[in-house]
């Protein structure tokens, strides 16, 4: 059987079973909300959900606000995209496996990579990283081509997906380093317009969002956000790549690099695992370098010649085991607790929900989010159609006039907790539920929720049994950072 047939069969399976499971899916991460609220206050043209912070690049959140707008604000949406531009990525790296070694090498690798913790959990997740891999390792296919062929139309190709990459995720311009570095090295491979292409061009095209980005945040702020993210994290971001995928880690270490395509392989991770080490530690940024390890495991593979595909069967199989339990989990939790609350509202007939929670399980809570002056930049509230938006603000109490209201918290926001706990004996609590997240993050020794408890808890406040004091209280925290007011 060729080898591209048996790539097609790969991702035949890998979409059906995970068309099948998408119905078991749910936001389980604070970023899966905080990319759906976004998108669903760009669908609406601001008059709902979360306002786009700048927090991350805005092209995924635009991606899925269009299938908003399409298909509803359902979060099947997220998880699917993942699912699409993950079976995408398999054609790309069996592409690049066979254009820098051969085919085989290129099926040895996609193999591989499929059953690394890693991609278990982003392909089915509703996180930027599965399209953002996909502009990654696509746009480095393009440069590879632009060596080989030097056409235009390739250097073109590469700079589009590179800067789709950067308006993808920040970690996206360490592209441009990357193809600088190799493209000096190999200049002799290159034509003159390789730079144009590849980086000036692309530059040019993100400068805009750049130079709105300072604006908006302004210089002290994004100093603020980010300079306490910076550091020196390299041996932590190798533990990631030990520990999420040890055995494709291994294998690559072993392998002889003699080539000039496995030098080409090298210099990328040597030069995103550099830059990356300087950033705080979130496991799922070390997600690139993934596939690229594994071309090397399947270029170690090769060498046994009537071993390869049993050793490729035993890897296969170990990693399945080790990531058993990301295959397997799921929870139905954050919805629960929308219909939860939902039905509660009904019941107690009550036109406001307070939420401290993350921003996967706001997504779930029916109703308008109301927006405060609190939530959104300052100078955010000028441009657009946002300047005749009126804002919640902290003196005009709208709860004065209601009989109740219900409140949503969860445990992991410990700073509140001194504010909100004087409240809570003033209110009964209806229900509590404990959300067990996903193991993978377990995994993760440097997230600080990794051994806290997540336990949400529902109170009813009755409005006449407050004092004013009490009232002005529970409305500021309701309009802290953090917090969302909901109107049903």
């Amino acid at each position: 059987m060729k080898k591209s047939y048996i790539i097609h069969l790969i991702v035949v399976i890998f979409i059906i079973l995970n068309i099948i499971n998408l119905k078991n899916l749910s936001l389980i991460d604070w970023d899966e909300g905080t990319f759906a609220l976004q998108a669903k206050w760009l669908a609406s043209m601001g008059l709902d959900g979360k306002p786009f912070n700048f927090q991350t690049p805005p092209l995924f959140q635009i991606i899925i606000a269009i299938l908003f707008k399409i298909l509803g604000c359902q979060d099947w949406i997220l998880p699917f995209i993942s699912i699409v531009f993950s079976a995408i990525i398999l054609y790309i790296i069996f592409l690049l496996g066979k254009e820098l070694y051969n085919e085989t090498i290129g099926l040895l690798a996609v193999v591989i990579f499929i059953s690394t913790e890693y991609f278990l959990f982003f392909s089915k997740s509703g996180l930027s990283d599965a399209i953002f891999l996909f502009f990654f390792i696509t746009a480095i296919y393009f440069f590879n081509r632009s060596l080989e062929k030097k056409h235009n139309i390739y250097y073109l190709y590469c700079g589009i997906f590179t800067l789709l990459a950067c308006y993808t995720k920040y970690t996206g311009p360490i592209l441009f380093l990357i193809f600088l570095i190799i493209g000096i090295n190999r200049r002799k491979q290159l034509n003159k317009y390789w730079l144009l292409f590849t980086i000036v061009i692309p530059i040019l095209l993100l400068l805009p969002y750049l130079l709105i980005f300072i604006r908006i945040i302004t210089i002290p702020g994004i100093t603020q956000r980010y300079g306490k993210l910076l550091g020196i994290n390299h041996l932590k971001f190798l533990y990631y790549l030990i520990r999420f995928a040890p055995l494709i880690f291994i294998t690559a270490i072993f392998y002889r690099m003699k080539s000039k395509t496995d030098h080409f392989i090298l210099i990328i991770i040597v030069i995103f695992f550099f830059v990356l080490g300087f950033y705080y530690p979130y496991f799922r940024l070390a997600f690139p370098l993934i596939p690229l390890f594994s071309l090397f495991s399947a270029g170690f593979l090769y060498q046994f010649k009537k071993l390869r595909y049993y050793l490729l069967g035993l890897i296969f199989l170990l990693n399945i085991f080790l990531g058993f339990n990301t295959i397997t989990y799921h929870s139905n939790i954050p919805p629960s607790i929308g219909q939860k609350v939902e039905s509660l509202c009904k019941l107690y007939n009550t036109n406001y929900v307070f939420a401290l929670t993350p921003p996967n399980m706001v997504f779930y809570l029916d109703g308008s989010i109301l927006q405060s002056d609190t939530h959104v930049p300052v100078r955010l509230t000028n441009i657009g159609y946002l300047k005749g938006s009126g804002f919640l603000k902290i003196g005009d109490n709208l709860l004065k006039n209601q009989k109740r209201v219900l409140f949503v918290y969860s445990s992991i926001f410990e700073d509140f907790e001194k504010k909100f706990k004087p409240l809570k004996s003033m209110a009964n609590l209806t229900d509590s539920i404990e959300f067990i997240d996903a193991p993978i993050y377990d995994k993760d020794l440097f997230n600080p929720l990794r051994s806290k408890k997540q336990i949400y808890e529902i109170y009813l406040f009755e409005i006449e049994k407050l004092d004013t004091l009490s009232l002005n209280n529970l409305w500021e925290i309701g309009l802290l950072r953090g917090s969302t007011v909901i109107r049903k």
